[in-house]
């Protein structure tokens, strides 16, 4: 039941700008557990970039464009991302969907992996088995249990110890390619395999009739659109859990922040097209001197928290508009970024409501920030 919910939650944090559990170094979008980090426990990221070189007890669930370990875990490495580079130390299982795979390290137990291109280096080892469904597999390290792979192109250049089972267009081994048990491999034509290279016996099989490959393709861009469909499902689920956590937290805030876009909405509009543009001017140009360098960073970096929560006041107002009744914040909210997340996939009109969205939250926000700093009296709610 634990691996279950840490792959739902690993799902889950595809949709989240990032909500690390812990973390040395962090951003919105970049999550760095440093070398003399240790995490005890489960750990839990999502960003752009995450770094582990540390040492987690535990597992690591983790979702992002770039993933790379050089650290320990104790435990299994539960991974979504677009590139991995695995390397340390892993003493549990590796599960993962990436586009391209690189293996360095040393995997204690089995991994799974659904990627279009594996590369097990020739210093990285795996003790149990590896199971994987991609475009390439290259296997240039040790195996020390068996193979089971569905790939266009298998390319054998290090010891496996155990069996392969292979499912390829081609089959090549190199010259330090050696399988220790049996090979049976299912392809369109049979391949010659070199002398010495499978300790056991070799069996070739022949593919079953298959549907054309139109239909093949077909098929397999529509499995993306789901995935794709299922992607943007649980974004709006993370942003609408982010709305939640706003109001729960900053009611008070989030209310004056919708009650200003009511009574200053051009003031808000033209406040938040100036910093739109000005906030990542500035910040670069800070960055020009080696003092402005951690300024310029930091005002990035809260530039980008602000471009996403901006639909927050705006989604309470719209909420606030049809639930009149409704005393509480919570389902104005909710409704109101429905409303406003469902609008932003509509072609064309969408991206246009949605600019105008980020502009009176920007200004919203920058207002209120205003009044709380020069401590004005607060805007009645409403």
């Amino acid at each position: 039941m634990k691996k279950i919910m840490g792959i739902i939650w690993c799902v889950l944090l595809i949709g989240f700008s990032s909500l690390p559990a812990a973390a040395v170094q962090d951003t919105p979008r970049n999550i760095i557990i440093g070398q003399e980090e240790s995490i005890q426990g489960d750990y839990f990221g999502a960003g752009d970039t995450i770094s582990n070189s540390g040492k987690v007890n535990g597992d690591i669930y983790a979702a992002g464009s770039e993933f790379e370990n050089g650290g320990e875990v104790t435990g299994d490495i539960i991974l979504a991302a677009m590139n991995s580079k695995i390397g340390g130390k892993i003493s549990g299982n590796l599960r993962l969907a990436s586009n391209r795979t690189e293996l360095t390290g040393e995997i204690g137990k089995n991994i799974t992996a659904l990627t279009e291109s594996l590369l097990l280096a020739e210093e990285g080892a795996v003790d149990g088995n590896i199971n994987v469904f991609a475009s390439r597999v290259i296997l240039n390290g040790i195996v020390g249990g068996d193979v089971r792979a569905a790939s266009r192109r298998l390319e054998i250049n290090g010891e496996i110890k155990g069996d392969v089972t292979a499912s390829a267009e081609e089959l090549y081994f190199g010259p330090n390619g050696k399988i220790q048990g049996n090979l049976t491999y299912t392809s369109e034509q049979e391949i010659s395999i070199p002398e010495g290279a499978v300790t056991g016996h070799v069996e070739y099989r022949l593919p079953e009739p298959r549907r054309n490959r139109s239909q093949s393709m077909e098929n397999l861009q529509k499995g993306w659109k789901y995935l794709h469909l299922i992607r943007k499902g649980v974004g709006m689920l993370a942003y609408l859990l982010i709305g939640f956590l706003s109001v729960y937290l900053f009611d008070k805030f989030m209310k004056n922040s919708a009650i200003t876009m009511e009574e200053k909405p051009w003031h808000s509009v033209g406040i938040g097209l100036t910093a739109l543009i000005v906030i990542p001017i500035a910040a670069v140009l800070m960055m020009f001197t080696v003092i402005g360098i951690p300024l310029g960073i930091l005002s990035l970096i809260l530039y980008g928290i602000l471009l996403y929560l901006a639909r927050l006041p705006v989604g309470l107002w719209i909420g606030r508009k049809i639930l009149k009744n409704e005393e509480k914040s919570l389902l104005p909210m909710l409704l109101g970024l429905v409303i406003l997340l469902l609008i932003s996939y509509i072609p064309y009109i969408g991206r246009f409501i949605s600019f105008a969205v980020l502009l009176f939250g920007i200004g919203t926000y920058l207002i209120n920030i205003q009044r709380i700093l020069k401590k004005d009296k607060p805007i009645e709610e409403l």
